[in-house]
């Protein structure tokens, strides 16, 4: 039986969250000297050359990063332990000589990744402490590391000017337009790995779903599109690039719906407005880049409870603005497929992942009503 019709509009709502913190935690420290001289000793499996401090730091954090990916609070203790020996290193350096780049990068990157595991207000001194160190990694003109620390310093800079995005000022800050130049010039001089430009599209577009302005928003989810583009054009089953294409159009859908003037709706639609036309259009695409991405995700035993619920989701708001009540109830099944699919990977597999709250409101209501 088909539900009443509700646009699950405001799912991508806590972009402010989300456009520069990965998950939120109980983290607290204010500076990297609060760390214990005890802290957890972490077992590194990369191989560095022994007495190579600044070796042994840096393969600490690529196993943080690499634990990001799927487990963030396992990664908290790698991060905090990167901090703590480049603190002990830098307080212990007493030689003329300074320190390489790769002490000043590895340091910066993760006081930023660390930023973004905390609470909101937590952010910014991990954010300032962060930009120090990267820039005084980039006055010692390490050309290998030349373009990581630039993209490392855009982040920061795309963080900072989340902060600046206001209700009543929907001017671009200047920050978030020297990061977009910084990430052009980037990628530009260097080939950079696809999993990075993925990483880099996605936190482009959500500091783009920080502002209300359409004409701001476009700016960075066109950039995030064109990137993501770029990578599917080498790796066309990369489905990562193919989930954050979806998002993007989901976001760019989302926004019109969300921009709709409920109040001269019709009762019965015989037809779509041209703000519903664009974002029908919109979903339709968003639902294939989903779809594909789900069908790689689903070869290599790797389907997540984000790809399912961004696919329930744009199923959900597809059927919202499909006319006919037959092809209607149609898609909001597949929906509800999507969300009982999410529900049941996050019990079996024990995940933290929570659905949004419009998703599985949606659910019970169509439970109800069959």
């Amino acid at each position: 039986m088909p539900v009443e019709k509700k646009r699950p509009r405001g799912l991508k709502g806590s972009a402010v969250a989300k456009a520069n913190k990965k998950t939120k935690t109980e983290e607290q420290p204010t500076s990297t000297t609060e760390l214990p001289e005890n802290a957890q000793t972490v077992v590194i499996d990369k191989v560095v050359e022994e007495g190579d401090e600044v070796g042994e730091a840096a393969a600490l954090f690529e196993s943080a990063l690499e634990k990001l990916e799927t487990d963030p609070s396992a990664a908290l203790p790698l991060l905090r332990g990167t901090i703590h020996e480049s603190d002990r290193i830098l307080r212990n350096h007493d030689s003329k000589e300074p320190l390489p780049a790769l002490f000043y990068y590895t340091y910066g990157a993760a006081l930023y990744e660390l930023g973004r595991l905390t609470e909101d207000e937590e952010f910014e001194p991990y954010l300032d402490a962060a930009e120090e160190r990267l820039n005084e990694g980039l006055a010692l003109k390490d050309t290998e590391l030349h373009n990581k620390i630039h993209l490392a310093l855009a982040k920061i800079w795309l963080a900072k000017a989340a902060s600046a995005v206001s209700e009543g000022d929907q001017s671009i800050p200047e920050l978030s337009l020297k990061a977009l130049k910084s990430l052009d010039e980037a990628l530009e001089s260097s080939e950079i790995p696809s999993k990075t430009v993925v990483e880099l599209a996605d936190i482009v577009q959500n500091h783009g779903d920080l502002y209300e302005s359409l004409e701001s928003r476009s700016k960075f989810r066109i950039w995030a599109e064109d990137a993501l583009e770029k990578v599917l054009k080498d790796e066309p089953a990369n489905a990562e690039a193919l989930s954050g294409l979806g998002y993007c159009k989901l976001s760019f859908a989302n926004y019109l719906l969300d921009n709709i003037d409920e109040a001269n709706e019709q009762e019965e639609k015989t037809e779509l407005t041209e703000d519903e036309e664009k974002a029908y259009k919109a979903i339709l695409e968003s639902k294939k880049y989903f779809e594909k991405a789900k069908e790689e995700l689903v070869k290599v035993n790797k389907v997540s409870p984000q790809i399912l619920s961004d696919l329930a989701e744009a199923y959900l708001n597809e059927a919202n603005l499909v006319l006919k009540e037959e092809e209607q109830s149609a898609i909001y099944k597949k929906a509800v497929e999507n969300i009982k699919e999410a529900n049941a990977l996050i019990e079996e597999k024990k995940l933290e992942f929570i659905l949004p709250e419009a998703l599985t409101s949606f659910l019970e209501e169509f439970e109800a009503e069959e």
